[in-house]
């Protein structure tokens, strides 16, 4: 299998790929499974949400609060604007993001998403050396 071309403009990603030969037999026969050669998950998981149920159906619930997938659409969208127009975030770029698991983190999750960034998602009790590794470029 050849891969297609890529929106991403930082390779990083998918330079490192593992060889063709290891990868998984990937079977897309079902209809539900046919997609764009081209798709930002982000918009098909949020945006069609919203395009399809409305935005005020819940989305995430917590202990303190609730959002809305129309709330979770505006502050992702949020993240990703700020990723773009204030950060330089280009296609491919990779994200860190360390905090709790709450509403934010998700916003933040597909707004780097959104942006066309890759999310590079940890747990919030790593140490800086135990960050470097999956984060850093090559030499």
């Amino acid at each position: 299998m050849e891969l297609s071309l890529s929106a991403h403009v930082d390779t990083f990603c998918r330079d490192r790929l593992p060889a063709f030969p290891l990868w998984p037999q990937l079977h897309y026969e079902l209809p539900d499974l046919t997609y764009p050669d081209r798709l930002n998950c982000a918009q098909h998981l949020l945006d069609d949400a919203v395009e399809r149920w409305g935005g005020d159906r819940p989305c995430l619930l917590t202990p303190t609060g609730r959002w809305s997938y129309g709330d979770l659409l505006r502050r992702a969208n949020q993240v990703a604007q700020v990723l773009v127009e204030d950060f330089g975030l280009r296609p491919g770029n990779r994200v860190l993001l360390r905090g709790p698991n709450n509403p934010w983190l998700v916003a933040a999750w597909l707004g780097v998403l959104k942006a066309g960034g890759v999310a590079v998602t940890t747990m919030p009790l790593l140490r800086a050396a135990e960050l470097a590794e999956p984060v850093s470029s090559p030499s």
